[in-house]
């Protein structure tokens, strides 16, 4: 198996990675381009509202996640806002151990994400349950 490492980019580290993960994270970004575009993306990076992982695989970069925190009465969320990369299969399952590892360290009681339909497969494999169906009307 293939070595994964998953690696938080501190805000001010973001002019050095940006590059190599912004791209990735565009990916992902462009199902929600109705929703924000990449300088929203970046600015909530630099603000520290967002949170900017970087996915190697044997050393080489191969996705970028983001993730930001809900805060509700009676529990604490981290949440997968975006991610994008190649080779899903190679980092997934190490990916989100590692983000689980550490979000329970940190105090979280819980990951979810919104994603469109076809991660579903992915999040059952992975223990994701299905909380709730977003629907939207375009006003």
């Amino acid at each position: 198996m293939s070595g994964v490492g998953v690696f938080y980019v501190p805000a001010d580290k973001l002019d050095q990675y940006w590059p190599t993960f912004g791209p990735m994270i565009e990916l992902a970004q462009k199902r929600l381009a109705d929703q924000c575009g990449m300088d929203d993306v970046e600015e909530w990076l630099r603000t520290g509202r967002s949170l900017l992982w970087g996915i190697y695989v044997d050393g080489e970069p191969m996705a970028a996640m983001m993730t930001t925190e809900n805060t509700y009465p009676r529990k604490r969320v981290m949440v997968i806002e975006m991610i994008g990369g190649a080779r899903a299969d190679l980092w997934s399952k190490p990916a989100l151990d590692e983000l689980a590892r550490v979000s329970k360290a940190a105090g979280f009681d819980a990951i979810e994400t919104h994603a469109r339909a076809g991660w579903s497969k992915m999040a059952k494999q992975y223990m994701f349950k299905l909380k709730h169906v977003a629907y939207e009307l375009e006003l």
